[in-house]
């Protein structure tokens, strides 16, 4: 039986990534109106719109989402094929990485430098993104997001929790006071986290020695959805704000010297686990395998 859609998928999964024909056309390497013949032939053949286009807009209609899952799968499976028939030990093709733009800068960064230049044969696109994706629907490979257990059709692999603390600039200690109890951080400003799912104010902190909790809610003026921002609001003298050590770690040592750990004899329980996420698949392509396999190795214990 012929199969008359198979030649027009990587041109489909190619749309569907890119989201314009002209990305698409330029990702295939030709022209914009190759690409929209063939999304009207594909869409002529299969009697069904995929995509609602104007000169504006490019979205998948509910059909195109379906189809687009269920040809990525096979044109991914296909490709494990291929490399199992043609026993090539080369990594090529396009890896698709969305991650957590709070910590996915800092932990990022210079390992998939490291990784470009290990396998300079794949091209890399990642995304740094604080609002929740659907990654398969989005068209990407792997993802590293902060939750508390991953979604139903993917695979997680466990790396780090936050261990947040409350720090402020040495500066907004000595106008405002320094404190002793964790029930005094009332008389403080707070810088907090915020995004569409959810705000971190309430906090239990617990004493190292006598295991004494207590519960506290914090009160600010200025919340964010960047760690980084909250760094910067920090150091600048407006408040104090509860991070992860990691936050700091890519401050330069002067500038490290100045920020001070509040109540140290305390500590907060770990939240938001951060996980490294694909797709549920039988057959991973090699590329998405390596590159899940190194980011586990180079992240343990980070």
């Amino acid at each position: 039986m012929e199969i008359k859609w198979l030649t027009y998928i990587p041109i489909y999964i190619a749309l569907c990534e890119e989201k314009s024909i002209a990305g698409a056309a330029r990702r295939l390497n030709c022209s914009n109106a190759h690409v929209s013949r063939q999304l009207k032939q594909l869409e002529d053949i299969l009697s069904v719109q995929l995509i609602q286009r104007t000169t504006r807009q490019f979205n998948l209609t509910y059909d195109g989402v379906e189809f687009y899952k269920q040809v990525k799968y096979l044109f991914e499976s296909a490709e494990v094929i291929n490399e199992k028939l043609c026993s090539t030990e080369k990594v090529v093709g396009k890896l698709r990485v969305a991650a957590s733009a709070s910590f996915g800068a800092i932990l990022l960064t210079e390992p998939l430098a490291q990784f470009y230049q290990a396998y300079p044969g794949l091209e890399i696109e990642i995304i740094f993104t604080e609002s929740p994706l659907d990654l398969i629907e989005s068209g990407f490979d792997v993802a590293f997001f902060m939750t508390d257990s991953p979604p139903e059709g993917y695979v997680g692999h466990y790396l780090r929790s936050l261990h947040c603390k409350p720090f402020a600039h040495e500066s907004y200690i000595k106008s405002h006071g320094e404190i002793e109890h964790p029930s005094e951080l009332d008389k403080y400003n707070h810088i907090l986290y915020r995004n569409t799912e959810f705000m971190l104010d309430n906090w239990t902190f617990q004493n190292k020695t006598t295991k004494e909790a207590v519960p506290i809610k914090l009160k600010g003026a200025f919340s964010v959805n960047l760690v980084s921002s909250m760094v910067d609001a920090m150091l600048s003298g407006c408040g104090v704000t509860m991070l992860d050590d990691l936050a700091l770690s890519k401050l330069p040592q002067e500038k490290r010297k100045e920020v001070i750990q509040l109540v140290p004899d305390w500590e907060t329980s770990p939240i938001l686990p951060l996980y490294i996420l694909y797709p549920k698949r039988e057959h991973l392509p090699k590329r998405t395998r390596v590159f899940v396999d190194f980011f586990r190795n180079h992240l343990k214990g980070v």
